[in-house]
């Protein structure tokens, strides 16, 4: 009885297990393998199998200017987003931590802007900023602090213009996590620091901070991965445009395998930017990893 209930034991955690890595090798492995077995071919249609080129489309990929232009507008749109949504995510975080009938309602509408689905966001926005009929133009001509409309989707403005869409979309999301760290901070450690005498800043520096390095480490990695990877905001809203301004890599990628039917040349480019983001998830864990004290 004691072998078996040992031998029990020693599977279960195994068995359990085994349907989530079917599912992963299902739905993750199989599909990397046969797009790294078409970036090898000249595909140009979906299921049509183009000839073996060997590794022609990465050296096409390496050398084209668009893509690594593409990469540029990817890292704008990284860094803008991350920044700005951190920013305003630890803000209202820190503005709703506590108790009292308010916040507790503040806190139910702060996520409004998170559930609603991105064709909704992107219409409303673009309804919002048009420069020909848009509320915003409308308000600020009002108000006497512009005489004309504002293209805000024009080539030195749309980025910005996405960033703030997609800002406006997601903060809600990076609030809710660091309310639930915030949560998990103990009041007294507040409360013995004020009474030394520690400024606001200091409580937050030395309390905060700590509190929540862990927190911020998964926000960093996850986070900046997830925030690269967002197609349909941008694409529902300028489609890339204009002139390209807004093409960052999933765009591009898009463009290569739906647009100019390249398949194979778009699996290349997967590849390529899936081992670049794996070097750049890597230095971002190395950076930001808090440390043993913490």
């Amino acid at each position: 009885m004691k072998m078996k209930a040992k031998k029990k034991q020693i599977w279960l955690p195994y068995v359990l297990v085994a349907p989530l890595m079917v599912w992963l090798l299902v739905t993750v492995f199989i599909p990397v393998v046969n797009v790294f077995i078409d970036s090898l071919r000249n595909t140009t249609y979906v299921g049509i199998k183009g000839e073996f080129i060997g590794l022609e489309n990465y050296k096409s990929v390496l050398t084209d200017r668009n893509y690594w232009t593409a990469w540029l507008k990817s890292i704008q749109w990284l860094v803008g987003c991350t920044v700005l949504q951190t920013i305003l995510g630890f803000g209202t975080a820190l503005l709703l931590n506590g108790h009292g009938r308010f916040r507790r309602v503040a806190k139910t509408w702060s996520i409004v802007p998170w559930i609603i689905p991105t064709i909704v966001v992107s219409i409303m926005w673009q309804w919002i900023f048009n420069s020909s009929y848009g509320i915003l133009n409308d308000l600020l001509q009002k108000m006497n602090l512009i005489t004309e409309g504002i293209n805000f989707f024009g080539e030195s403005k749309a980025m910005w213009t996405l960033i703030i869409i997609n800002v406006w979309h997601w903060f809600p999301f990076t609030t809710i996590i660091l309310l639930s760290g915030l949560a998990t901070i103990p009041e007294t450690l507040y409360e013995s620091a004020e009474v030394d005498g520690a400024s606001a800043w200091q409580r937050f520096r030395y309390i905060t901070m700590p509190g929540l390095s862990k927190i911020t480490f998964a926000l960093v990695v996850i986070g900046t991965l997830w925030c690269f990877n967002i197609f349909d905001t941008i694409f529902i809203t300028t489609e890339g445009g204009p002139l390209n301004l807004t093409t960052t890599v999933p765009i591009y990628i898009y463009r290569e395998a739906f647009k100019n039917y390249q398949i194979g040349r778009s699996s290349a480019v997967s590849i390529v930017t899936a081992i670049l983001l794996l070097i750049l998830a890597s230095v971002l864990a190395k950076i930001s990893k808090p440390s043993a004290d913490e």
